[in-house]
């Protein structure tokens, strides 16, 4: 592990430690000042991560011309406006799809694990585990996006889900062949999940861990990018879906201002997914990362 990535670890670990620590006690029901704070963070720190797939894009598709930059841009927009189609026609089915879609594109954020079963489970975990303590909270959440009948079904069946993949990597936990680190990577987002506000759980994680993560690991694996050319990467995008964000706000129909947010983010990172997955999945990064070996990504840091 080279020494960014060890520095990321080491940071979601001691704020995931504290968060749970001194966060354990607040109120279970997002306010909105928390959620004004956490959408922040999320926009600021973690929406940009996604920003990188014209990176991506550039090196897997070989993008020279403005057609092809034109024919990446219409299909990636395409690709984001067909899933925010879905919300509108089939909210559940919707809502149900950006879960499994998030649990298995979280599920890659582990280093050094190839069993499947493990990593989706900790995906799970991730989505799923904040049902068991916050239920009710949960709910209210997903009321906000979805008919509350079947938001109430689905955490129910969250519940569910969360015991079995909790269970699962509690017994991964005392396999020897799995790196420490990981372990205490797993144990942590476990933590989080479990006893933390679910809002500001998936604020620290989306952050710290996922979007950090990402961000290092395509630094490696995009070599030649300048840092300038990251920048300007990270900076233009990130604008342009904060202010394509804020119009749909001022444009559509209002609701309380909670409701309005949290559509929007929701919305918004599922419409970003979906296309921003196809990306990676397309450039092979997550094959990449998985098939890293220790000796191997500490090859690649000092080839940098």
């Amino acid at each position: 592990m080279n020494k960014y990535m060890q520095l990321q670890s080491n940071l979601f670990i001691l704020m995931s430690g504290l968060a749970a620590l001194f966060g354990a006690g607040l109120d279970h029901h997002t306010s909105l000042y928390l959620l004004l704070i956490t959408t922040s963070c999320v926009v600021i720190l973690g929406v940009p991560h996604g920003a990188l797939d014209v990176l991506f894009a550039s090196q897997t598709f070989a993008l020279k011309t403005l057609a092809g930059w034109g024919q990446f841009i219409l299909y990636y927009l395409i690709a984001a406006l067909a899933f925010i189609l879905v919300w509108l026609w089939m909210p559940n089915l919707f809502f149900i799809s950006f879960l499994i879609l998030s649990a298995l594109h979280f599920s890659e954020d582990l280093n050094y694990i190839n069993n499947r079963i493990l990593k989706f489970s900790y995906g799970a975990v991730i989505i799923t585990l904040p049902s068991l303590r916050f239920g009710p909270a949960l709910i209210d959440l997903y009321a906000m996006v979805i008919e509350i009948e079947a938001a109430t079904r689905l955490v129910k069946l969250s519940q569910l889900i969360s015991v079995s993949a909790a269970l699962i990597i509690a017994i991964q936990l005392l396999n020897n062949r799995i790196a420490i680190r990981t372990k205490l990577e797993m144990l942590c987002a476990c933590v989080l999940f479990l006893l933390l506000n679910p809002l500001l759980a998936f604020g620290i994680y989306f952050c710290v861990m996922h979007s950090a993560r990402h961000l290092i690991r395509s630094r490696f694996f995009l070599p030649q990018f300048s840092r300038q050319a990251f920048l300007n990467a990270l900076f233009f995008p990130t604008i342009a879906v904060i202010i394509i964000g804020l119009l749909i706000w001022w444009l559509g129909p209002k609701k309380p201002l909670e409701v309005d947010i949290i559509r929007i983010v929701f919305i918004g990172l599922a419409a970003l997914t979906v296309p921003h997955a196809w990306v990676l999945q397309r450039a092979n990064f997550n094959g990449w990362s998985s098939s890293k070996t220790k000796a191997g990504n500490k090859h690649v840091g000092e080839q940098r």
